[in-house]
């Protein structure tokens, strides 16, 4: 039996467009070998996986958020590098002896490259985003440039601390070439939409878009009866969340409240897990608060998707055919919320990429305009109907097997 070994980057938007792909291979009678952090054990378990968990104070999802908050993208890296060490240790002393026939990593996890090029195995990246080059950066306007560059700077002498420790610890022959991150492999797989993907020069023939693969039953998130009313009454429902890794902040929320208190909507607010609810007060009739929510379920139920714009939260509202109102935290999400509104499928608020609140005004007729205007709803649905055509995770699992030289109709065999 072919025997993959998984490294995941350990945050929701990295783990769950991975868990199609592990769910096919092991179909085909690969064994796969799933490491992450204990949040995403009944994950890994629900896929058929053998769960491997990370040590503890490495990597996490707690981690990545708040560095995220701290120093956005520049903080995260540094993170990464700084576990690096320690988690390819780790797994040279759990695989050295028995090694895979493959390593299957997260674009971000570093660690999982070096581990394949140690173990002179072949590599296979899942980069659950689209490349992102410094050209992007005109999309900023002076003032969110400014404030991203004063964001990312009090992190830069940490990062450049972590990689230079990263340096002296390890073989450097074990790094990729530079740029280190997004880390790709002699297979890189892209499950998002190919048209997601602006022209960039790193793109060739070893990268593939497959496109997303939905899967509302390998998630974990609980409901309750309140949720269950809201998801299946008559009146139209508007889904607000900034993800899992933004904390939005408590005055954004209390703006939402205000905002679509008089619409003639049921607003579901996802606050995440750093906010508790309480803080933001009693919420009008119409509008429920929770710290985490079932987001693919509300999304099969929305008429309008509040979200920062991570591409595992566009690509679902999309699957859902749901319009957007995209307010992004940073240049990548700015990318895909421009990307979401040039093809009609939504708009872009921007306040958020300067630091600055959006004014509550803003935001109820951004929604309204998305609840009235039908032609939004159209454009998201005419996206929906191209998302798969890539294949999804069954041509994920196809490109594996090619480059591992495995016989796919044997595999299939064993379903």
């Amino acid at each position: 039996m072919t025997r993959i070994v998984f490294t995941a980057m350990p945050a929701s938007g990295h783990v769950n467009p991975s868990a199609p792909l592990v769910r096919e291979l092991i179909h085909r009678g690969f064994d796969v070998e799933f490491y992450a952090t204990e949040q995403f054990r009944p994950l890994a378990e629900s896929l058929g996986a053998e769960f491997r968990a990370y040590p503890e104070d490495t990597i996490s999802s707690a981690v990545i958020a708040k560095a995220t908050i701290e120093g956005g993208s520049t903080k995260v890296v540094q993170r990464l590098l700084e576990s690096t060490p320690t988690l390819l240790e780790f797994l040279q002393s759990q695989l050295h002896e028995d090694p895979p026939d493959a390593v299957m990593f997260d674009s971000n996890a570093l660690w999982g490259r070096m581990l394949a090029t140690s173990l002179d195995r072949p590599a296979i990246s899942l980069m659950t985003t689209m490349f992102v080059g410094s050209a992007t950066l005109r999309a900023l306007r002076a003032r969110e440039l400014l404030s991203a560059v004063r964001e990312s700077v009090t992190a830069v002498p940490g990062t450049l601390r972590a990689r230079r420790r990263l340096l002296r610890g390890v073989d450097p022959g074990l790094l990729p070439a530079s740029p280190v991150f997004p880390t790709r492999g002699e297979l890189t797989l892209f499950p998002i939409p190919e048209w997601m993907q602006a022209p960039d020069p790193r793109r060739d023939a070893s990268c593939h878009f497959v496109g997303p693969s939905i899967e509302a039953a390998a998630r974990t998130e609980e409901s309750d009866p309140d949720l269950e009313a809201v998801l299946s009454g008559a009146d139209p429902l508007v889904v607000v969340s900034l993800g899992t890794l933004h904390a939005g902040g408590q005055d954004f929320f209390r703006s939402c409240i205000e905002a679509f208190a008089p619409l003639p909507a049921n607003v579901l607010l996802a606050v995440g897990v750093s906010t508790d609810p309480a803080v933001l007060g009693q919420a009008p009739s119409n509008i429920i608060v929770r710290r985490v929510i079932p987001q693919l379920e509300a999304l099969r139920h929305a008429a309008v998707f509040v979200t920062h714009g991570g591409m595992n939260s566009v690509l679902e509202a999309l699957h859902f055919g749901v319009p957007m109102v995209v307010i992004p935290q940073q240049v990548e999400q700015l990318l895909i919320g421009l990307t979401v509104a040039d093809r009609g499928a939504g708009c872009v608020l921007r306040p958020h990429l300067s630091r600055r609140g959006i004014p509550t005004g803003q935001l109820s007729a951004a929604v309204e305009s998305l609840l009235h205007e039908p032609s939004y709803t159209a454009c998201a649905r005419s996206l929906a109907a191209t998302l798969h055509e890539g294949g999804g995770a069954e041509t994920a699992a196809d490109h594996v097997e090619r480059l591992l030289g495995t016989d796919s109709r044997q595999s299939r065999t064993a379903r």
